[in-house]
């Protein structure tokens, strides 16, 4: 909109408006600080809660700067309006302008530098004269009225100006409504004595050159073509403002002295009701914006109760859009005011309140509270049930947290896996090539997608991406082994997904805005919130980096760190290690990350002689680091190459975990061991003879109904899911049983008959067989060398 003005204009309504001159009527400048004849003055900022001055404000520059709040909050007269009165740039122009005493270049006959109708050239009989009413948004039709005059006297009772209420008279008689309240529509003006005897008014506080045109008549403000026109008319010079006052001073600062509560109000009519229903009110002329520091003495050492207008949201006047505050509170001008007026008195008076009346309709006051019934007794319950109004919290440009509200959700560390890898964090797992990094991944991941325990520890369940940048058919392999091996026959909706496209996160931020994009959109699919992303593998994900610069190395961090906060999850991210063992790269890669996750392959070996690995938690930010978990690899088949020959490809397994391995060398685990005790005590007490229907039960067995069995199975389940946890518990029961029961029926300590629904022991002892140690032989064990030394030597008696 500038290019509507010219420069030249723009310059010459600033050069005759001082800024200080228009910041002041806003804010106090400060005594101590300013230098007044140097134009050079320091306040208070207006647009942040202070107590030492930062707001600075130059004359001769025309300029304005908060020191706090930076370089947004600085700029000539236009971008002050525009920053603390929320005006658009046309509308700082006419404002200006007007204190300049200059008409727009596009209107000449601006109505804020004109009167309401051009005399004739010939004087008539004396009509009221009238101030000229700003050039509305929509054409008025009904004729300019003075309504109402409301006194505002200083405290001795002296009468300095009158608050004009103007209203619109239609041809009919009745009052103009205005369309978005259905009210009667009014324009406020003031007007001043002019101190001559006539008795006759300056339309107009700030100081400045006026004109009438007859004797008897109200000063306007002055007009250059008019005077030309009437040369004649009489002019007056006024050299000081009149500052907007309070509507019954005297009266208010009567009832301080007595200790009463002094109510502030939005308007003259709400504050004669206030006086009808029996409390002390005040408001100001002008509006909100005129509630400024010179009015605050009067309310030192009193009780204060500010009442707002339920105004509607404030919108942009081009696009209709509503307005925000910068925390995300809609501007609401009401409630605005009010806050802006208790934070300016919080400081003087005792105490300030702010009470929004309740059930009053939009735009209402306590005019229409009283309308509905309120009284006097309800409106001082509301107050005295306030709490004394204390600031809104600042916004934080640095996430600041009262210590009253440490224990809120967001604050509390949460772990994924339960005291082993966090929620929220990069995970880094460094490991050899052929370590069983991968392998390990993907069994935590299966097990978070499944909502399964890993290890015994609980899991948030959720979606997982799996960003596979290389060996996508060798990663398919592997998930397909896994959910071979865990039984899991319906894969339709399990919330698991396998990214095949390569990244890089070193280059820009590209990848990472689609990655981010991308899970957003897999969680909405799903409806679930994505627990972890894996990056396979770091280096991958990198090409173009130097994996051992830090300034390369900050760079992929950040976009890691990045994509764990957009997304709320881990990213987990297997990297190599070095030929010495140590995790490649820069140490930042430890050092600003949320855990560590070594993966280590040892020299020994399990009692199946399967490697034993170590997962051990090098780094843990907001945990223990914990013991090392031991897990070996378990092969499994996946299916058949065209030759016969199996496919196969391994899962994560304890060592001495697997089932089929130990019972086939007669030894049992814990959960085998307990299902055929409890098996056996189960036949004891309640089992039957088999019946003779049963095929291939030996005559006489001893079986038990399977539903008896797993009832009693059940009861005597060691769990690690909590009792509150039903479909956890049942989860854990049905895997584990099932994996012992396949493992005994196969190597026959148990049988079963799915069609009668029995079960029974086979009689197959569960102790494993003792062999006698051979004696040995006497010198067994001795060295050769030894004994053929010993053999030569003479016995010494």
């Amino acid at each position: 909109m500038t290019d509507r003005f010219s420069d030249a204009f723009l310059q010459r309504i600033k050069d005759k408006v001082p800024i200080t001159e228009l910041i002041g009527q806003y804010v106090a400048w400060d005594p101590t600080k300013s230098m007044p004849g140097r134009g050079d003055m320091w306040a208070c900022c207006p647009f942040h809660s202070e107590a030492d001055p930062s707001f600075h404000a130059l004359e001769k520059e025309g300029f304005f700067k908060c020191f706090v709040c930076g370089d947004g909050y600085s700029g000539d007269h236009f971008q002050f309006l525009r920053l603390h009165m929320g005006m658009e740039f046309v509308d700082a122009v006419k404002l200006v302008a007007e204190m300049a005493g200059e008409s727009l270049p596009d209107d000449p006959g601006s109505p804020s530098s004109r009167p309401a109708r051009a005399p004739a050239p010939r004087p008539e009989p004396r009509q009221e004269q009238q101030p000229e009413a700003p050039q509305p948004k929509r054409e008025r039709q009904g004729k300019w009225t003075l309504f109402k005059t409301y006194d505002y006297e200083d405290g001795d009772g002296t009468l300095i100006y009158q608050n004009c209420r103007i209203q619109f008279k239609m041809p009919d008689g009745s009052w103009e409504l205005d369309p978005k309240t259905g009210k009667p529509d009014k324009d406020f003006r003031q007007r001043r004595p002019s101190g001559l005897p006539d008795g006759s008014w300056v339309w107009g506080l700030k100081a400045g050159k006026f004109m009438r045109i007859r004797k008897g008549d109200d000063f306007l403000k002055y007009d250059t073509d008019l005077h030309a026109r009437y040369p004649q008319a009489e002019l007056l010079t006024l050299d000081e403002d009149v500052p907007h006052g309070l509507y019954r001073r005297r009266q208010v600062e009567l009832a301080i002295e007595a200790g009463k509560t002094i109510f502030i109000l939005e308007g003259e009519k709400a504050v004669d009701c206030g006086v009808e229903l029996g409390i002390d009110p005040t408001s100001n002329s002008g509006g909100g914006e005129n509630f400024d520091q010179s009015l605050v003495a009067v309310f030192r050492g009193a009780d204060v109760v500010i009442i707002p207008d339920n105004d509607a949201q404030m919108t942009d006047k081009k696009t209709g859009e509503p307005l925000f505050h910068s925390d995300g509170r809609p501007r609401i001008k009401g409630k605005d005011h009010a806050e802006k007026v208790a934070a300016m008195l919080r400081r003087v008076a005792r105490s300030v309140k702010v009470l929004e009346l309740p059930n009053i309709p939009l735009k209402g006051d306590l005019v229409e509270w009283v309308q509905q019934g309120g009284t006097l007794v309800k409106l001082l319950e509301l107050a005295a049930a306030l709490p004394v109004w204390r600031p809104r919290r600042p916004v934080s440009q640095f996430g600041a947290v009262g210590v009253h509200d440490l224990h809120r959700k967001d604050l509390q560390h949460e772990f994924l896996i339960d005291d082993f890898l966090d929620r929220q964090g990069v995970v880094m797992v460094p490991g050899s090539s052929g370590s069983g990094k991968t392998f390990l991944i993907l069994e935590m991941c299966g097990n978070i997608a499944m909502g399964w325990d890993f290890w015994g520890m609980k899991t948030l369940p959720g979606l997982v991406l799996y960003q596979a940048g290389e060996g996508k058919q060798g990663v398919a392999k592997r998930i397909d082994g896994w959910l071979l091996d865990r039984g899991i026959e319906d894969r339709s909706n399990i919330p698991f997904e396998v990214l095949t496209r390569r990244i890089n996160l070193f280059v820009d931020d590209k990848d990472t805005d689609e990655l981010i994009a991308e899970g957003r959109r897999w969680a909405e699919y799903y409806d679930l919130p994505i627990r972890m992303v894996v990056i396979d593998t770091f280096n991958k994900a990198i090409t173009g980096a130097n994996e051992n610069a830090g300034q390369d190395m900050t760079k992929v961090l950040a976009r890691l760190e990045r994509i764990s906060v957009e997304l709320d999850c881990a990213v987990v991210v297997p990297i190599h290690k070095s030929a010495e063992g140590k995790m490649r790269g820069h140490t930042s890669l430890t050092g600003d990350v949320a855990n560590v996750l070594n993966v280590t392959e040892l020299e020994i070996r399990d009692q199946n002689q399967r490697i034993i690995r170590t997962a051990q938690l090098d780094k843990n930010k907001d945990g223990e680091k914990g013991p090392p978990h031991r897990f070996v690899l378990r092969q499994v088949p996946v299916g058949e190459k065209p030759d016969g020959k199996p496919i196969t490809t391994c899962v994560v397994d304890r060592p001495n975990g697997d089932e089929n391995g130990l019972v086939a060398e007669g030894k049992l685990s814990a959960n085998q061991t307990i299902f055929l005790r409890v098996l056996r005590d189960a036949i004891d007490i309640e089992g039957i003879d088999a019946p003779m229907s049963v095929v291939g039960v030996p005559r006489g067995k001893r079986v038990i109904g399977a539903k008896a069995f797993f009832d009693r199975l059940w009861r005597k389940w060691p769990f690690t899911t909590p009792d509150n946890e039903p479909e956890n518990r049942k989860k854990e029961f049905d895997r584990a049983v099932g994996v012992a029961g396949k493992a005994l029926v196969l190597h026959g300590y148990v049988e079963r008959d799915n069609d009668a629904k029995l079960i029974w022991w086979t009689g197959k002892s569960d102790r494993t067989e003792r062999k006698a140690k051979a004696v040995p032989a006497p010198g067994a064990g001795i060295d050769p060398a030894v004994k053929r030394e010993i053999s030569q030597m003479d016995a010494p008696f």
